[in-house]
């Protein structure tokens, strides 16, 4: 049993290693996204909504310039749609404005403000803050690094950190990689920390939804 285990060893390692490099190789002929642009976006849209009384006018700004840039890989903005997310300790809010085999695109914060673990993930992450400020470091950084509006944090395929938001704090997170292995992570606290099967639930359902609507247009 011992011997078998062991033999596994190297086959897990260079599984990972070509999942890597599939990543790398493979998998950007399928995205449809660009942080950078989604940075400018954010950036316009955080500027033209200065001033507002709730971040509602930021969010239905950005869908609009989203959706001009993007078309029918965004979703339409709907307030109902916005649910719970528990992942990693943290709990927050979010919409889905594109989910496929590949990448997905949400709007991501909490109005009480959050604290967690940011989940090892097989797909770069790429948040651009929308308001209030965002912390996170590693396990060896002592002192935290800050993101404000119109900031971009990267968190690097298959690295992990401790991250938190302010009251108020929303962030648009990108990501781009292997998508169904992060669902795993997205779903976990739903079912054995929370165990609220109607959030999980509206979480399955839109996820779902997108990925079967963008399959369809074919995006994977």
């Amino acid at each position: 049993m011992r011997l078998s285990f062991l033999a596994l060893i190297p086959f897990v390692f260079y599984t990972f290693r070509l999942l890597a490099f599939v990543k790398d190789t493979y998998l950007p002929s399928f995205f449809v996204f660009d942080h950078e642009i989604l940075q400018k976006l954010s950036q316009e849209a955080i500027a033209e909504t200065e001033g507002a009384s709730s971040p509602n006018a930021l969010f239905e700004s950005l869908h609009s310039k989203l959706k001009a840039t993007y078309g029918n890989y965004i979703s339409e903005y709907n307030y109902n749609d916005w649910m719970f997310n528990n992942a990693g300790g943290a709990m927050g809010q979010m919409i889905i404005l594109h989910a496929s085999f590949t990448e997905y695109l949400i709007i991501f914060g909490s109005a009480v403000g959050t604290e967690g673990h940011t989940g090892h993930h097989l797909a770069d992450d790429y948040f651009v803050i929308l308001s209030g400020v965002q912390t996170a470091s590693y396990s060896n950084q002592t002192v935290a690094s800050q993101y404000k509006p119109g900031d971009k944090h990267h968190l690097p395929y298959g690295y992990a950190k401790q991250y938190s938001l302010t009251s108020g704090g929303f962030a648009l997170e990108l990501a781009q990689g292997y998508i169904p292995t992060m669902l795993i992570f997205g779903f976990a606290d739903s079912i054995f920390s929370t165990t609220d099967p109607f959030n999980l639930g509206r979480q399955i359902y839109f996820t779902a939804k997108s990925m079967l609507k963008n399959t369809l247009i074919g995006k994977i």
